[in-house]
């Protein structure tokens, strides 16, 4: 690709300054010249800038500082000295020509294709036999067309790369769905097995309390049993105290329980006129003394 040269169009143009400048401009614009040939452009950019303070309406010092600020590779500030030649009053056409030339390489190496191919076109509108410009356009039709086949592929990295992404959240999203349902069935299922496990507890405490309650029940039964047996004997024991007769409680003097007579001996009656003879006994103590029951006690009592 041809590179900006300030050096040849600065000849032609110090040919034209010459003739269309005061003697400071163009003093000032061979100093540029001269440090240019040498390679200085910061000091050659430094004289064409205080030519163009000097002659403002001159396109030359205009083309001259661009191709300073090209060769110290700025190039955006190039691009618009470039643009101030073109609008220049002293403007030629050959200049127009170099200055649209050399527009489309600062655009070019900026990689605004798209521009770049514009600049180089209307400079070969005024000059179609420009080789050069011939070729840097190709060569800017074939960047554009690489540009946009690495742009294409980037949006299509792009978007594969989105629906990637678009994909994996998804995935990321149905995981953490199944992890939640899965917590969540995990703590239902711990609930129900502690609602289970309370109420089991709940069983064996109540049946716990219903066995006490049935035990104290039961002794409260079988002491209400054992208190109406006991009733019972006690109330027995009275009724065979209170029925049986005061003789079958005591023994006679010879250690046999009185029995009950059918009637009175010989003896007996000979006995019992003695005793009332002697009125140390009432007759009815002596008839109580006398009472023989014959055979065994009554087998019932009275």
């Amino acid at each position: 690709m041809k590179k900006l040269i300030a050096l040849a169009p600065v000849l032609l143009l110090l040919v034209l300054a010459l003739a269309s400048c005061g003697p400071s401009a163009e003093k000032l614009n061979n100093e540029g010249n001269e440090a240019f040939a040498d390679q200085d452009y910061t000091g050659s950019l430094l004289a064409y800038q205080q030519a163009v303070q000097e002659s403002p309406e001159l396109a030359e010092p205009y083309y001259n500082a661009a191709n300073s600020h090209y060769r110290l590779e700025d190039y955006e500030q190039a691009q618009q000295e470039i643009e101030q030649a073109l609008l220049g009053e002293e403007s030629q056409a050959n200049l127009d020509q170099n200055s649209l030339y050399n527009l489309g390489n600062t655009f070019f190496q900026t990689e605004q294709y798209e521009m770049a191919i514009e600049a180089y076109k209307e400079a070969l509108r005024l000059n179609p036999d420009d080789l050069e410009a011939k070729q840097n356009l190709e060569l800017a039709l074939r960047q554009l067309q690489q540009q946009e086949q690495e742009q294409q592929q980037q949006q299509q990295d792009q978007e594969q790369q989105d629906q990637q992404d678009q994909d994996q959240e998804q995935q990321d999203q149905q995981n953490q769905d199944q992890q939640d349902q899965e917590q969540q069935d995990q703590q239902n299922q711990d609930q129900q097995d502690q609602e289970q496990q309370d109420q089991q507890n709940q069983d064996q405490q109540d049946q716990q309390n219903q066995d006490q309650q049935d035990q104290q029940d039961q002794d409260q039964q079988d002491q209400q049993n054992q208190d109406q047996q006991e009733q019972q004997n006690q109330d027995k024991q009275d009724h065979q105290q209170d029925g049986q007769p005061q003789d079958q409680e005591q023994k006679d003097q010879t250690g046999n329980q009185p029995q009950q007579a059918d009637g009175l001996s010989k003896e007996q009656a000979r006995q019992l006129l003695a005793a009332a003879a002697q009125g140390t006994e009432s007759l009815e103590e002596a008839l109580q003394q006398m009472r023989v029951f014959p055979g065994a006690p009554p087998l019932e009592d009275w």
